[in-house]
């Protein structure tokens, strides 16, 4: 959590400081909204004691797999190079659920997206396209087991998760310093090294933003 606090603290001073150094005429301020649906798989070797009561061991593959659904809400501030390009960055935080026949779980966690994008005409509508990767912080999930109870389960704040990320939609600006973009996205998270699992969200980023 400290790591956070520390992280988003440096992230707003820069992005509040970013006007002045780079002229206010090419600086935006937005807020996004994202529902998504992911899918989550992970395999493992164990090491289990044999049913035979032996007291033996044995190795198995034990897979793991969800579907959570959410949404992620943020804050994003964006640099315009030109009239097209652009690099934009900000703090995410999401909320999901998942369940399974065995149990049910809620999840959240904190992202810094990293972006570059283009918006491909001057139009009032343009399509507009952006590719990067979201910062993934430890995540935090309370694990609801019949006949057992809650579990809360943190992943090691030191680990964090790097998740590439595309997306391809329009802008539409309906007012001087007013601007709608809608994004359906796709991201992939890279596990570490040490575990074999597959992770993907496919969401649709909606953002409200402001011209300074």
């Amino acid at each position: 959590m400290r790591s956070i606090l520390n992280t988003s603290l440096i992230l707003a001073g820069f992005l509040l400081s970013w006007p002045a150094a780079f002229g206010q005429s090419k600086f935006d301020f937005s807020a996004s909204v994202a529902p998504f649906y992911g899918h989550y798989k992970v395999t493992a070797t164990v090491v289990l004691p044999v049913s035979d009561g032996s007291g033996e061991l044995a190795s198995q593959e034990w897979t793991s797999e969800s579907s959570p659904k959410g949404y992620w809400i943020g804050l994003n501030g964006r640099y315009s190079f030109s009239q097209k390009w652009s690099a934009s960055t900000g703090l995410w935080f999401s909320q999901s659920r998942s369940k399974t026949s065995a149990s049910s779980s809620r999840s959240h966690n904190f992202s810094i997206p990293v972006m570059v994008n283009l918006q491909t005409s001057e139009k009032t509508l343009s399509p507009y396209f952006s590719a990067g990767a979201l910062w993934n912080f430890g995540t935090t999930s309370r694990l609801t087991i019949p006949d057992f109870g809650t579990v809360v389960l943190k992943s090691d704040d030191n680990i964090s998760r790097i998740s590439p990320l595309v997306g391809a939609g329009v802008i539409y600006h309906f007012a001087r310093r007013l601007s709608l973009i809608a994004q359906p996205t796709f991201s992939y998270a890279i596990p570490p090294s040490d575990i074999k699992s597959r992770s993907y969200q496919l969401s649709f980023n909606a953002q409200l933003m402001f011209k300074l």
